[in-house]
């Protein structure tokens, strides 16, 4: 039993090694995603490494978001994705928007299978948040 558990938790380190080390595809994504449905003690630090790594991303999406809005203002730059001025992104809200773009557009698995999950998420987020103006 513990043998199985501890070879559980290698692969999963093994397979999180390279996903972490450089910007993860969308089939990594998925990937992880279905290796989290499954009930493993290793799916705890799975989680929270996940977790960790949409955190950095959906915060360097704030830092762009804030950017953009205080200084551009009044000129004619137009941003990647016009979100409502109180969104704040996280990992949650990262991966709610991407599953629901996967939805919406099923195709998209597998056309951007090997794209990283940032660009992915910046399609998510124009299909969610479109500029009109």
């Amino acid at each position: 039993m513990k043998k199985g558990i501890l070879l559980k938790g290698l692969i999963g380190m093994l397979l999180l090694f390279p996903l972490y080390s450089q910007a993860i595809t969308l089939s990594a994504y998925i990937q992880v995603k279905q290796l989290l449905t499954q009930d493993n003690p290793a799916n705890k630090q799975l989680e929270s490494v996940t977790q960790a790594y949409l955190n950095g991303i959906a915060n360097g999406f704030n830092f762009y978001a804030v950017s953009v809005r205080l200084h551009n203002e009044g000129n004619d730059f137009k941003p990647l994705y016009c979100p409502p001025k109180k969104v704040e992104q996280n990992g949650d809200f990262m991966a709610k928007h991407i599953d629901a773009y996967l939805d919406k557009y099923p195709i998209a698995k597998q056309k951007y299978k090997d794209t990283s999950i940032e660009l992915v998420y910046i399609a998510a987020l124009q299909d969610a948040y479109p500029c009109d103006k």
